[in-house]
């Protein structure tokens, strides 16, 4: 077991890397939390490990309860969100209690999100069993919920107590997780490591499994790092997590088919296009993230209407008096944030990159 420490200005906290679900029952003692937990996990990764953390948490002498959602990102709705507060509320769980988020990246919003608003705040651990959950949204404290209209429109920054990450249960994933994660680990590549990069054209994409105790620790530090430096968004420097997520939401929101990884690789795509129109990079620097993106099997056409995006990116969090505003990179390991691009310069540009 490896540990990261996340160190912000008024807080900080651990990641373990490699930790077994069982452990956490001990983790929670050793780290004075309540005697009530509250497992908010869906009915995937619920069927899968709830049992082995109920067991966990029992033996270390934690009172719990297991409540469970419809996986997908149908679930982060007021609706869902109200009746977790409810529960919360009902079990009569205190500031010091816990709620723990057991699954992927839309149990980390949503678990997180309620957690930041009952009793105004109380204390939530992270267990993200998915390969997008564990290199990005099990980290940096961002919880929310969606709108019909807009995705994570509702929420707040709330950090977790601890985070931890049991490699084991990415074995469960199907192929198509497993890729939707690789999205997430490309985005930080692009933004902050070129040495990543490197390695992602270097390993053959057919045993990537044999390679996420690599990727995951390396986007922990990527993440880590852009965190601490600005931990609520407020210097721009933690916009360049959005790499690909304009674009990537709008198709997302707009989107059937495609999944939240699968969003944001069309998303990186099109905005290194963009990129290269603008003059910021070269026409090289699209041609080796598209390469990059198809080799891990990821899509690069969305389907989507440039028009039906175009409208969705209105509602983009960067958005500022109505001028939409992209993460571009400039090369490879290194973006530009706050970049203005016109609904017209979107449209025209939209069919000559998917």
């Amino acid at each position: 077991m490896k540990k990261i420490i996340i160190s912000l200005k008024k807080e900080k906290y651990p990641v373990y890397l490699d930790c077994h679900l069982s452990k956490l029952g001990y983790l929670i003692k050793q780290h004075n939390c309540g005697g009530k937990v509250l497992v908010v996990t869906d009915e995937n990764a619920g069927k899968l490990f709830s049992q082995i953390v109920v067991n966990s948490l029992k033996a270390a002498g934690n009172k719990v309860k297991v409540l469970t959602v419809k996986p997908g990102e149908s679930s982060k709705t007021f609706n869902v969100a109200y009746n977790l507060l409810k529960e919360c509320s009902l079990y009569r769980m205190e500031r010091t209690d816990v709620i723990v988020a057991l699954g992927g990246g839309v149990i980390c919003d949503l678990a997180g999100f309620v957690s930041s608003i009952y009793l105004r705040g109380i204390r939530f651990v992270s267990i993200p069993t998915t390969l997008l959950a564990q290199v990005d949204a099990s980290i940096g404290g961002k919880t929310a919920i969606n709108l019909p209209w807009g995705k994570n429109l509702v929420g707040a920054f709330h950090q977790p107590f601890f985070v931890v990450m049991d490699f084991s249960t990415l074995e469960t994933l199907p192929d198509r997780e497993i890729s939707q994660g690789m999205a997430e680990v490309i985005k930080s590549a692009v933004i902050r490591s070129k040495k990543l990069f490197n390695y992602l054209i270097k390993i053959d994409a057919s045993e990537t499994r044999k390679h996420l105790k690599y990727f995951v620790p390396e986007c922990v530090l990527i993440k880590k790092r852009v965190v601490e430096t600005d931990e609520k968004e407020e210097k721009g420097i933690r916009e360049i997590l959005n790499f690909g997520h304009t674009i990537g939401h709008a198709i997302e929101i707009n989107s059937k088919k495609l999944n939240h990884g699968e969003s944001v690789s069309v998303g990186m795509v099109g905005e290194t296009f963009l990129a290269f129109k603008k003059g910021i990079c070269s026409y090289s620097t699209f041609e080796k993230v598209k390469s990059l993106v198809e080799k891990y099997c990821l899509p690069t056409k969305s389907g989507i209407t440039a028009e039906a995006a175009a409208k969705s990116m209105l509602f983009d969090k960067k958005t500022k008096d109505g001028r939409y505003r992209f993460v571009l990179p400039v090369r490879i390991g290194a973006v530009k944030t706050g970049i203005e691009i016109t609904p017209e310069e979107i449209i025209s540009n939209w069919e000559k990159w998917q």
